[in-house]
């Protein structure tokens, strides 16, 4: 393990471009994991990281220590604490950041269970959140457009909390194409959508299209859709916020799937 305490080592230099520059990240094709967490899930998914820095804290800390024996043969660098500490992009490090390949997403077969397909969303948040209600409702695929906020920023790494390595996450993919091609129900969410969620059969394979921020879905990806769907709200509000509004549309396939198995679980009975 090397040690380092000055800011012109050629290693440090480098992960600080990576921890900066979103350009430098697509260009070289890797993303940096800040914190034990995101480390541990990626390593839950069966990979190895390229590169670790520590500071000597995380060393004393037998989970974090673990977490490095478990990412052998990566490369471990002890940093001094104030170069750590320049280099975490969050608030409260851990003591822990990891330099690794970014996963590659594959094709999406046409009779998914459950897709989300997320159309020019730019807030990394509601783009974390999204990645992480997804794998928390059993969804394996989401498919970005290219003007989505890029999924593996540290910003949407940090909201979606090791979603990313349960899921299989296309960039820059043709939604429209996408959804010609589908098999199951294409689902836009739209205020003005002419059917109710709850009243959508979603026990069937379903893909539900989430919008921009401010300007909603295209109309093209908005007429290539099954169904136009709104989320029914009673309240003094006009909408919710892209996270917040896939997430309810996820949990309801949850809840109507989850119906059916009771039933079948009691026919069996």
């Amino acid at each position: 393990m090397r040690s380092v305490a000055s800011r012109d080592n050629p290693a440090y230099k480098a992960m600080m471009k990576l921890a900066a520059s979103g350009s430098e990240r697509r260009r070289n094709g890797e993303s940096v994991l800040d914190g034990a967490h995101l480390l541990a899930a990626f390593l839950d998914s069966g990979r190895k990281p390229e590169e670790l820095m520590v500071d000597a804290a995380a060393l004393a800390d037998p989970e974090i220590a673990a977490l490095v024996e478990r990412s052998a043969p990566a490369r471990v660098t002890l940093l001094s604490d104030a170069l750590f500490k320049a280099l975490s992009t969050v608030q409260s490090p851990t003591g822990v950041i990891a330099r690794v390949r970014t996963p590659q997403g594959d094709a999406v077969p046409a009779d998914a269970s459950l897709a989300l397909l997320l159309e020019d969303i730019q807030d990394p948040g509601n783009v974390g959140t999204l990645l992480r209600s997804a794998a928390a409702a059993g969804a394996q695929h989401v498919l970005l457009s290219a003007q989505c906020a890029f999924a593996w920023s540290p910003k949407v790494l940090r909201a979606a909390m090791g979603a990313h390595f349960t899921l299989n996450i296309v960039e820059g993919a043709d939604l429209a194409a996408f959804t010609a091609s589908y098999g199951g129900t294409s689902i836009a969410l739209a205020a003005r959508g002419e059917r109710s969620l709850y009243d959508l059969d979603l026990k069937r394979p379903s893909a539900f299209i989430v919008g921009n921020e401010g300007a909603g879905i295209s109309s093209a990806l908005l007429a290539g859709a099954t169904v136009r769907a709104h989320i029914p709200m009673p309240g003094r509000v006009e909408s919710l916020n892209a996270g917040t509004a896939g997430s309810i549309c996820l949990f309801e396939a949850v809840r109507q799937r989850a119906s059916v198995k009771a039933i079948s679980a009691d026919k069996r009975r």
